[in-house]
């Protein structure tokens, strides 16, 4: 049965608590909002910063038990930063170029979760593994190449989309390692903690996973601190019509619900797995550290975060109230999208077998449908049930 890491900074069950004002303004909705987005960020910075803390231990003392606390500290800080991808798509400094017109841009989203990775673009590879030419053709062991934070965004994506060098991906696999095993096995990448003390590039390795650290959590300092009250993408949100601020907010949740999570980050693995070997499972989204299952769940959590206005101690008016307020049925009809998909997503994140086996058991293509392929035709629905209520309440999804 697959272990579970206890988080503390998400609970299992998040109750759904609406307003009972029955006169719910679109402007204490988008208030609401911004106080949110400003506290997930913040928080997922502040976990990063831990997660940096052990890095940087480990580093200076190389150990068995110092490397597992980084894995840790990983996986803890995976859960509030998953939550915040319902920020994105939303015309907000996630996604926004920084230039002239949006001086708040920060576009950083593909420098700190892009996915999947060529993993011998980094560092070595297993022998015959489909497009990995080895660790002499790697950045960490090529000696020409200077490991800077300047460098490494500009190498990421320079050849291809899989030519990944920053984010939470990149310090997954100097963390992990490549997961060689086979899906029933239920393991992660067995990267040992010896290839930061002995062999070949310990010190560049050391160097690459000390600066892509510093570079992830300088680009997730810069999000809460312009999200924060006064900040200056705050400033420029709070100064938005009131029905394009909406706009923006429902279409994170439309975008991860409809798109980004049920189509590239579960169908898209479902269908490149190739049979129990497993081939093709790079394309789960966290396929090192075997995490997958958490990334789908805290997604699924930050659509609804937002959609009912919670996150966290904070509770206030919400996308759902203004539904209700204007059409009761319609909002069952919501709320009843977001506990189904919650539930089979649940059914994901809480099963003995782990998603990397799952997706071999399964196809788009078949008949009757697996948990997998159930989560994705309920997060669909979600998405057309958020679709309809936008419409009910006058707001435009771009």
């Amino acid at each position: 049965m697959k272990t579970k890491t206890l988080f503390l900074l998400v609970p299992l069950a998040l109750a759904i608590i609406s307003c009972s004002d029955s006169n719910i303004k679109k402007e204490a909705v988008v208030a609401n909002y911004a106080d949110m987005v400003a506290a997930n960020y913040a928080d997922s910075y502040q976990s990063a910063l831990e997660m940096q803390m052990a890095i940087t231990s480990f580093l200076e003392n190389p150990s068995e038990e110092g490397f597992e606390k980084a894995k840790k500290t990983w996986l803890m800080a995976r859960e509030p930063y998953g939550q915040t991808e319902v920020f994105r798509e939303a015309n907000g400094p996630i996604d926004t170029e920084k230039s002239e017109f949006s001086p708040w841009g920060i576009a950083n989203e593909a420098k700190m979760n892009a996915w999947p990775i060529d993993e011998s673009y980094i560092d070595y590879a297993a022998e015959g593994t489909e497009g990995h030419a080895g660790i002499y053709n790697s950045l960490i062991s090529d000696s020409t190449v200077t490991i800077t934070p300047e460098l490494l965004v500009e190498l990421n994506e320079k050849d291809t989309d899989k030519s990944i060098s920053t984010g939470w991906h990149a310090i997954e696999f100097l963390l992990w390692g490549q997961d060689l095993t086979l899906p029933v096995e239920n393991k992660p990448g067995m990267r040992a903690y010896t290839d930061y003390t002995t062999g070949p590039h310990v010190k560049r390795r050391g160097q690459y996973l000390k600066v892509v650290t510093e570079l992830l959590v300088s680009d997730l300092k810069k999000l809460a601190d312009t999200w924060a009250e006064g900040g200056e993408y705050r400033t420029v949100f709070e100064g938005l019509e009131t029905d394009q601020a909406l706009s923006q907010l429902v279409h994170g949740t439309f975008f991860l619900s409809g798109d980004e999570l049920s189509s590239e980050r579960m169908i898209a693995p479902v269908d490149s797995t190739d049979g129990i070997d497993g081939s093709g499972q790079e394309d789960e989204h966290s396929c090192f550290a075997d995490n997958t299952h958490r990334d789908i769940y805290v997604n699924m959590l930050g659509i609804k975060n937002v959609l009912f206005g919670t996150y966290g101690a904070i509770t206030g008016p919400s996308f759902y109230d203004l539904v209700k307020q204007e059409d009761e049925m319609q909002a069952n009809q919501l709320k009843s999208a977001v506990d189904t998909a919650m539930g089979l997503v649940e059914v994901i994140a809480n099963h003995e077998q782990p998603f990397d086996y799952l997706i071999t058991q399964e196809s788009s293509s078949d008949v009757e449908f697996g948990p997998v392929m159930q989560s994705v035709v309920a997060l669909q629905e979600l998405g057309n049930q958020i679709s309809v209520s936008a419409n009910i309440i006058g707001t435009s999804l771009r």
